[in-house]
């Protein structure tokens, strides 16, 4: 297949002013009344009519095609007539309906590569105000190697940069929301692909797909402007205008580029272990025409002043860095449009002449970082899109007024160090009531100080979707923060607000899903205030406002809420004011650290409760009389002595009222049959479901057979599914027969945890959960922790042999280090989940030992040679097919 391009413009050097690539010069778009009464086009936020009567006119060509937008990739079969049809000249009829002129495609097949797909829409001769930025941004992955993972704001950042990305009609949809429809698009495209969720973030990370990029490579570099370090094709030259190199780099390397007189872009990607520690002062002199400049987690700690000699710089990357301070010389880079700094966590403070930057649209800092204000005149930045956080000042120019016109920020919002805000009308001028894309806001304050008036003043947009409030030390909350106008709020957490005597009226917000309430110190008792009861009047003129609700359903408190957390609550005594269908959709509840409870409310009402914690209240006398939700499913019972000895099994006071739970915790230790994590709350497979697991994969008996290990393996505290028995095959779509939803829930079960099998030593057995040893028996075992016994050590502890007098049993016994501050329950659930980890590669953990502030881990003690075996075996014996357990 020829995939040779002709490329949109002759030479990409040419400046954005004389190439402005998405800007439609002497083409117009014809459509007539009774076309935009049929159907409508999304194309870069603007909706067109399209139908048979619209055309493209250029140079003096009429061409019909619907403009080539976002939202046609990858939909076929339309996709496919947009690439036939999207062309200059080759093809002028007018297909009467978009449906018959899908179906009649014959160029392309529906079992054609996607990838190819792509390539055969691309490489035609296309109308080169459309396809040039189309087709630049697919190069640009040319850039990142196949491993190489990246989050989706940078792609869409630097497309940016470049000018890849323009809105040629409308301002209805930002630069930014158009790149995310063509990020999501070569997404489907299979261009890329999803790699992981970070888990500190939660920010999704991306990968090319290799096929791509075996179909990309080369294919840039016919005008040698894309380099890339491990191609070892490509080489740098003064045509070079796009350059990716490691941060494994040496300073000699770099200054190769300094031939690359006309370069727009410097990535210098990520890897472990960056020998990168400074930048050539002379660098940024010798690549005056840089566009996008990407730093990111190399060791470097300052930016050389001849930064400010980039005057066409629009990103600049510089995340996870050692810099302290940034040059004032920064501040003369007017076209800068996103400045990245998260993680760098020595940053002091920002250039003073920040408010020069008027075209900054995002600038990324680090909530962590030691910034103690924003410069001043900040509120100049009226473009800024993402800002994390402002830190508020004392000085002028520094104070919480600059909020005031930015009403362009979106996203996750903190307003940090709210002790400096002088008054109400300060805060009142920040506006944040107009900020109406912000989803998440969050109010800090560092220093106790009453601010009623100040947060009364600090009511968000209607639309935020969270809120946050941490170190408010006022005596009660604003009325604002119940309002059921703040109809999208999902997600509320207040935190160490320490003078608050009464909590919130939260129970009316018609979307609250997740509340969590801690470290209010203050809180004697939680009432019907709680609910929201005594705003009765307010919440039926909402309700008569919207027009969707009865005055009934009002008496309904936390309609919606499914997670609610009560901790820290050191002076609670009292929690009453349930009513009879309150909470009808709560899921889980955890009580923690409330020493001073005596009571729980009426929990038998909640109906749809399926978790209960409760933890750190010892004076919690007993369970409700009128019992638990039958609905519960898992309790948890920790450090409340009068409570676990009340709920001992078959003996306790309240085993009546929990008898009917299948998962019951308590200090750790599990009392009843079905023994669920008490962090995930799933049940674990049993051993002998994996034993049972024995047969290839693919083997048919697997099915045929599977009937009491795909029992095994259903998580029944969750509901066991009715049974058919004739259920054995279903009728799929086609008519024809398929696997039961049970038999394929097995086969998948048996495709996973294939790899997965129980593999014992002799002398063993696989434990279910952990087994907790007594200190005494293993201070024993490895008599005293000899020395001789040391086998090993590491930054978690050290690790001593030792034998069990009671069997021989050979073990090792990791010593923890005491300087770990990981709570004990925590400690405790990692243990639990490590001894259900049974892989060939994994020496598996027998269980724990807590003894004051001393903990260990036992495990099998394997030699160095039994290691090896226990590697190399289990590898021969899976590709060999076999089955069952083995034994060493």
């Amino acid at each position: 297949m020829d995939f040779s391009i002709d490329m949109a413009s002759k030479e990409e050097e040419q400046s954005l002013e004389d190439n402005e690539i998405v800007e439609l010069k002497g083409t117009s778009i014809i459509s007539n009344k009774q076309s935009r009464e049929k159907s409508g086009v999304l194309y870069l936020g603007e909706t067109h009519d399209v139908d048979d009567d619209m055309y493209y006119s250029s140079d003096n060509e009429e061409i019909w095609c619907p403009p080539p937008g976002p939202s046609y990739f990858g939909k076929t079969p339309v996709f496919d007539e947009i690439s036939e049809l999207y062309v200059s000249g080759e093809d002028e009829k007018k297909p009467d309906d978009i449906n018959e002129r899908s179906s009649g495609s014959e160029e392309f097949k529906e079992e054609e590569d996607t990838v190819d797909k792509l390539f055969n829409f691309m490489r035609r001769k296309f109308n080169p105000s459309f396809s040039s930025f189309i087709w630049k941004c697919l190069l640009f992955w040319y850039l990142f190697p196949t491993n190489y993972e990246f989050y989706m704001d940078d792609i869409i950042h630097l497309w940016i940069a470049q000018g890849y990305i323009h809105i040629p009609f409308t301002q209805l949809k930002t630069m930014e929301d158009i790149g995310i429809l063509w990020f999501e698009e070569f997404g489907r495209l299979q261009v890329i692909k999803l790699s992981h969720i970070d888990s500190s973030t939660g920010r999704l990370r991306y990968k090319l797909n290799p096929t791509f990029v075996h179909k990309l490579q080369g294919r840039p570099n016919e005008n040698n402007h894309y380099y890339r370090l491990d191609d070892v094709n490509a080489y740098i030259s003064e045509s070079t205008l796009h350059a990716s190199l490691r941060d494994t780099i040496d300073l000699i390397t770099l200054k190769d580029l300094y031939q690359a007189t006309k370069l727009y872009t410097l990535l210098i990607l990520h890897e472990q272990g960056s020998r990168l520690d400074q930048i050539p002062r002379d660098l940024f002199l010798k690549l005056p025409s840089l566009r996008a400049l990407d730093l990111s987690h190399t060791c470097i700690t300052e930016l050389p002043n001849s930064i400010g000699n980039l005057e066409d710089l629009r990103y600049l990357n510089l995340s996870g860095t050692l810099i302290t301070t940034l040059p004032e010389s920064l501040c003369d880079l007017y076209q800068m449009q996103t400045l990245k700094l998260r993680g760098c966590l020595k940053l002091l403070r920002l250039p003073k002449g920040m408010s020069k930057l008027i075209n900054l649209r995002h600038l990324d800092v680090d909530v962590s970082c030691l910034l103690v204000s924003m410069p001043p005149r900040f509120g100049d930045l009226a473009e800024l899109q993402t800002l994390p956080a402002f830190f508020v000042g004392k000085e002028n120019g520094c104070h919480i007024t600059e909020l005031k016109n930015m009403v362009n920020l979106r996203g996750t919002f903190r307003i940090l160090r709210l002790e400096n805000v002088s008054g109400s009308k300060e805060a009142k001028e920040a506006a944040l009531h107009q900020k109406k894309y912000l989803d998440k806001l969050e109010y800090h304050w560092t220093e106790l100080q009453d601010g009623l008036d100040l947060l009364e003043n600090l009511q968000p947009h209607t639309q935020v979707q969270e809120l946050q409030i941490v170190g408010y030390a006022g005596a009660k909350f604003p009325s604002w923060i119940g309002n059921p106008i703040f109809s999208i709020l999902t997600a509320i957490t207040i935190h160490d607000c320490r003078n608050c005597q009464v909590l919130p009226r939260l129970g009316k917000l018609p979307s609250l899903k997740t509340l969590c309430i801690s470290n209010m110190i203050a809180v004697k008792a939680i009432d019907s205030q709680f609910c929201g009861r005594d705003t009765v009047s307010g919440v039926r003129d909402f309700v008569r406002f919207i027009g969707k609700k009865s005055a009934s359903d009002t008496s309904v408190a936390f309609r919606t809420l499914e997670n609610l957390t009560l901790k820290s609550l050191l002076s609670l005594e009292e929690w009453n004011g349930i009513k009879e269908l309150d909470f009808p959709h709560l899921e889980k509840l955890n009580i923690s650290d409330c020493p001073k409870l005596t009571a729980l409310p009426k929990i038998s009402l909640l109906n749809n409760l399926k978790k209960l914690e409760i933890s750190f209240c010892p004076s919690l006398k007993s369970l409700p009389n009128e019992g638990l939700p039958t609905s519960l499913q898992h309790l948890v019972i920790t450090d409340c002595p009068v409570l676990k000895d009340r709920c001992h099994k078959d003996k306790g006071e309240d085993w009546i009222r929990v008898v009917h739970i299948p998962d019951i915790w308590t200090d750790y230790q599990h009392i009843s049959q079905a023994q669920p994590s008490p962090t995930t709350g799933l049940v674990p497979l049993p051993s002998q479901s994996l034993k049972s697991i024995t047969t290839p994969m693919l083997s048919t008996s697997n099915v045929d057979n599977s009937k009491d290990a795909s029992n095994d393996l259903m998580f029944k505290p969750h509901g066991d599914p009715s049974e058919n028995p004739n259920d054995d095959q279903e009728k799929n779509s086609t008519g024809t027969t398929a696997p039961s939803k049970r038999k394929r829930f097995f086969f998948l079960s048996n495709f996973i945890l294939n790899p997965f099998k129980s593999f014992t030593l002799k002398g063993t057995t696989t434990p279910s959960n952990p087994f907790h040893f007594p200190y005494k028996t293993l201070l024993s075992a490895t008599n005293g922790f000899d020395l001789n016994n040391k086998i090993g050590s590491g930054g978690f502890g050290s690790v001593y042999k030792g034998i069990l007098k009671e069997n021989g049993k050979v073990i090792a016994v990791k010593k923890l280090s005491q300087s770990s501050n990981q709570r004990t329950r925590e400690f405790v659930n990692k243990a639990t989940l490590l001894t259900r980890v049974q892989h060939k590669n994994v020496v598996r953990l027998l269980g724990y030992c807590i003894d004051g502030t001393t903990r260990l881990l036992v495990y099998e003690y394997l030699s160095r040679q039994g290691l090896d075996m226990y590697l190399f075996i289990m590898d021969e014996r899976l590709y060999n097919g076999k089955g069952g357990t083995t034994s060493l």
